[in-house]
């Protein structure tokens, strides 16, 4: 499902590197609206009744990622190359995939003053083919996001607006409703669908 693709954009697998100052809001915690001294984090999908793994990562004491697994649609995973600026957010993602046939990802991602991601786009094997577009809530949780898929000559858009349900004791959400549009840009071949994502936090 594309909503899969989206998260293996926002922090694709296995070890992210690289060490900065920044307390407990590192940029690789508000990646995934997380706050606090997070050890690990897992998410789920249901769709249908049907539950798939989003994610599930583990972090260092610094709230730097250490391991991403996520839900392998392609077979063995990606061999992942990280850059980061000077306040160390993630600003280039480069997976490449063992299968020839699976084109390799590099993914450009923005931020906005207060650190947080607004803007991914992905390149895959060095041409543009989905960019997301984030928005967030007045406590730093995605409130909506507009994801276009270029494929060829058509454009598919696909927004995705979140309704929280749940919270734990850190402000960190543990359930949410996301309901799903997409549509080409031509507003033809309009599709509906909603998902309940939940999360298990476990804190230092």
């Amino acid at each position: 499902m594309k909503k899969n693709l989206l998260f293996l954009l926002a922090g694709i697998c296995l070890v992210l590197t690289g060490c900065f100052s920044g307390g407990n809001e590192t940029s690789d915690l508000k990646m995934y609206e997380l706050k606090g001294n997070v050890k690990s984090v897992k998410a789920t999908s249901t769709t249908n009744g049907i539950e798939s793994l989003v994610y599930q990562l583990e972090f260092d004491e610094k709230g730097l990622a250490t391991t991403h697994r996520y839900d392998n649609l392609w077979g063995e995973g990606p061999t992942i190359s990280v850059e980061r600026n000077e306040k160390g957010e993630v600003t280039t993602y480069t997976s490449i995939f063992p299968d020839a046939e699976v084109a390799n990802v590099d993914a450009q991602y923005t931020y906005d003053s207060n650190g947080l991601l607004t803007t991914i786009e992905a390149l895959w094997d060095g041409e543009s083919n989905t960019k997301e577009m984030i928005e967030y809530n007045e406590k730093n949780d995605r409130a909506r996001t507009v994801t276009e898929f270029y494929d060829y000559d058509q454009t598919t858009v696909e927004e995705v607006e979140y309704i929280y349900t749940n919270f734990d004791q850190n402000g960190n959400w543990i359930e949410r409703e996301a309901k799903v549009k997409s549509y080409t840009k031509d507003f033809d071949d309009i599709q509906e669908l909603s998902f309940t994502e939940k999360r298990e936090i476990i804190y230092y």
